[in-house]
């Protein structure tokens, strides 16, 4: 854990600017974590309504029936179904990368814990809670709780982007 955490550390440095996180850096990574559970709910309703479709129009509820019709058949609906769940596939892998990140938030050793737990009842909870409750949550003032969110958001963005995500690449462009 050692030598990932000085990496993260140095990561963290070299996104800071004048001891304030990199403005583009939080800004990109809390328009993410604000349309995180709305595209989490567009992913699943998608995937809901491929497999319905699939048993609606196929008569079995597997998605491995697509394949078949896709590849040894004509049927223009099983190819535009099979398109959807590629792109619901793809979406996934943005989400597992996602919670890679936010693994690796909880484990950073300077507060990582409660900047995962504040990110988490904030934008990762299926209920979204007022701010008075989250403030009663997570038992801070609510001027503690913006600075601490704000640091929060901006490291969980240099570990997607600096770490998690070049991480990701590297691990599956080998061999292609």
């Amino acid at each position: 854990m050692g030598k990932t955490t000085n990496g993260l550390e140095r990561l963290m440095n070299s996104f800071k600017v004048y001891d304030e996180f990199d403005e583009k850096v939080y800004h990109d990574a809390h328009l993410l974590l604000h349309i995180y559970s709305d595209v989490l709910w567009g992913i699943k309703n998608s995937y809901t309504n491929i497999v319905c479709e699939c048993k609606e129009i196929y008569g079995d509820a597997s998605v491995a029936v697509l394949d078949v019709i896709t590849e040894f058949g004509s049927d223009l609906k099983a190819k535009l179904l099979h398109e959807q769940l590629e792109d619901a596939e793809a979406s996934k892998v943005i989400i597992d990368i996602i919670n890679a990140a936010m693994l690796k938030l909880k484990t950073y050793p300077s507060k990582g814990e409660r900047y995962h737990e504040i990110l988490k009842t904030t934008y990762f909870s299926e209920k979204k809670y007022s701010e008075n409750e989250l403030l009663d949550m997570l038992k801070l003032s609510r001027s503690t709780y913006f600075r601490q969110r704000k640091k929060a958001i901006s490291l969980f963005g240099v570990i997607l982007w600096g770490y998690v995500l070049p991480e990701f690449i590297s691990n599956n462009s080998v061999g292609q």
